[in-house]
């Protein structure tokens, strides 16, 4: 008897080792069969410490947090309940800002409010809120590709001009028709702005394209230029005219 139990331990023990996974690797698996996770809709947790340092969900990576929010990886910090200041790298799957990539300070007043962020239409926005409708999906927005809030610090801006036809050369063509002054002043007196050039309440609500306003303001000044040449000549004009009466007299 003492036999028969001594073999049915050794059995046990034989089978138990079979189901195990050794520390030190596996051979002869079946992958189907064979796997470390969860038979149930459960999250696969891992710790140390007895402190929880990753967690995967249904087709979500996690670290450092104890909440599956649906998106595909989410890297964050040691804040579990993503208090305010929390930082989160994300690539999305889901949610809000399906298919998108970013990092992201969380703040007290919008946890929406992306340090960086690239969409999935080809937009990268820094410092700019998702639902920002006015800075990112304004009627005249769609051709745009960076959004930044606050500022651009930077040595060099270098801007592309299509062709000749975009700059401002064509002032100095002999069929062009300067605006005469009285007519300019006229229209500075109704308008309170120059001729082309937005007003301030314009530029407030759309704003100001740099490429395009450069070459409004070079134009003013080739324009102006040809308007002090102008009285330039007029001026030598009365001088001989004024030299010549004195001679005369």
């Amino acid at each position: 008897m003492k036999k028969v139990i001594f073999l049915a331990l050794i059995s046990c023990a034989t089978l138990n080792k079979a189901q195990s996974w050794s520390l030190t690797g596996n051979s002869g698996t079946n992958p189907p069969a064979n796997f470390l996770g969860t038979l149930d809709a459960k999250d696969l947790t891992f710790k140390t410490n007895n402190t929880e340092r990753f967690k995967i969900g249904q087709g979500t990576f996690l670290f450092n947090t104890s909440t599956v929010s649906g998106d595909g990886v989410d890297f964050i910090d040691n804040s579990p309940n993503r208090n305010a200041g929390t930082d989160i790298v994300w690539i999305s799957s889901s949610q809000s800002q399906a298919n998108d990539v970013g990092l992201l300070t969380l703040s007290s007043s919008n946890w929406q409010y992306p340090v960086f962020s690239a969409r999935e239409n080809g937009k990268i926005l820094m410092g700019v809120a998702w639902n920002n409708t006015g800075m990112v999906s304004c009627s005249d927005c769609n051709t745009y590709r960076l959004f930044v809030k606050d500022g651009i610090k930077t040595e060099k801006i270098k801007v592309e001009i299509a062709s000749a036809s975009g700059w401002a050369d064509y002032v100095f063509d002999k069929d062009y028709q300067l605006k005469p002054l009285e007519e300019v002043k006229s229209y500075i007196n109704k308008n309170k702005h120059l001729p082309e050039v937005p007003s301030a309440e314009e530029a407030v609500k759309n704003g100001v394209e740099l490429k395009e306003m450069n070459v409004i303001l070079l134009k003013k000044v080739e324009e102006l230029t040809l308007h002090l040449i102008e009285m330039n000549e007029k001026v030598k004009a009365q001088e001989e005219r004024i030299k010549l009466i004195e001679k005369t007299k």
